[in-house]
């Protein structure tokens, strides 16, 4: 018939067109995922550093199959957006601190307790107790799930004083960083505002500010010994830690395969077990050293000073926390448990 296709042709045409599916199919499954990775720190700092690790090692362990950009100093989500943008599945990753939550979540706030730990060591064992199993629960009824825990020491900073003891804050107009650490400042007679630490360094330079709790960490990179005078370092003993740890999209993890999840538990794994410890013991000494050299006046708190710390904690924080968030004192007990 007139105008018909030979049977030869038609098949050479399916066959081609098959050839041009499967190469297109081959394409697109050999696409990587993209994971984007957020945070409110500079580039270069700790927490930044935390990020590409992970990130590198889980690009190399999948063979390219998963790789990662990263959006520091708040270029993708301003700081506190990030947990609703990882709810929703907006954002896949973040170095996040938990405590910017504690709006939403209450619970969130035993992260930031004034005095409920003595060392980064015994934060990062949360994972392995019961307290990190419940915040990681919470996490995850949340729309987030916990991938690797990161605590971070702190001191306070001040324009005007050293800040010693709780009667020191009377009068200073604060940046305490944690809804437990204002109300605790606030009752000892300080004027609270609230901020994340990448806005300190302006609000000190504009007087909005005078004195700032934040990590050891933040008090380097974002060079606060420029506008400070005096620091109160947490060498031996320190009254605020807080868990600043990488967190991923529930909708991003369950779209991850089981091989792609197990390799991310196992860079967790590596990370918590040789590189934090690593990396985090000598934030102290950097931080002592350009302290050091910037002139700032230097105090070390002593345990008697921190034992007035942990007194007046317990009659602020600790009872308002108890008493105000639906499973504060069960939270407490299970914190203060881990130091043992």
């Amino acid at each position: 018939m007139k105008g018909t296709m030979p049977k030869g042709k038609i098949l050479f045409s399916v066959i081609c067109l098959s050839l041009l599916i499967w190469a297109w199919a081959s394409t697109i499954e050999a696409a990587p995922t993209i994971i984007k990775l957020s945070h409110q720190f500079a580039a270069g700092d700790i927490r930044d550093q935390m990020g590409r690790v992970f990130g590198d090692k889980v690009t190399e362990k999948t063979k390219g199959q998963i790789q990662f950009r990263h959006y520091p100093s708040q270029s993708l989500f301003k700081a506190k957006d990030q947990w609703d943008a990882m709810r929703k599945g907006a954002l896949d990753m973040a170095v996040f601190p938990l405590d910017y939550a504690s709006g939403k979540v209450p619970q969130f706030s035993i992260t930031l307790m004034p005095c409920v730990l003595s060392s980064v060591k015994q934060g990062i064992s949360w994972r392995n107790k019961p307290i990190g199993k419940k915040i990681e629960g919470l996490m995850e009824e949340n729309g987030v799930k916990n991938v690797l825990w990161a605590w971070f020491d702190g001191g306070i900073g001040s324009k005007v004083k050293q800040i010693k003891v709780p009667e020191d804050a009377k009068g200073t107009k604060l940046r305490a960083a944690g809804k437990k650490f204002e109300f605790m400042l606030q009752e000892a007679g300080a004027s609270i505002t609230s901020m994340p630490s990448s806005e300190g360094y302006h609000a000190l330079a504009t007087g909005v500010i005078d004195t700032m709790l934040t990590s050891s960490a933040s008090f380097v990179s974002y060079r606060l010994y420029e506008v400070l005078k005096y620091i109160n370092v947490p060498k031996d003993f320190s009254i605020w830690y807080m868990t600043e740890n990488l967190c991923i999209s529930k909708k991003t993890w369950d779209r991850l395969t089981p091989d792609q999840q197990k390799i991310f538990e196992e860079v967790a794994d590596w990370m918590h077990e040789n590189w934090i410890a690593q990396n985090f013991k000598s934030l102290v000494d950097e931080l002592i050293q350009e302290f050091t050299k910037a002139k700032v006046d230097i105090h070390y708190m002593n345990k008697a000073e921190f034992d007035l710390w942990l007194d007046f904690a317990k009659k602020t924080a600790w009872k308002d926390f108890a008493k105000s968030v639906d499973g504060g004192q069960e939270l407490l007990d299970m914190a203060l448990d881990a130091m043992k």
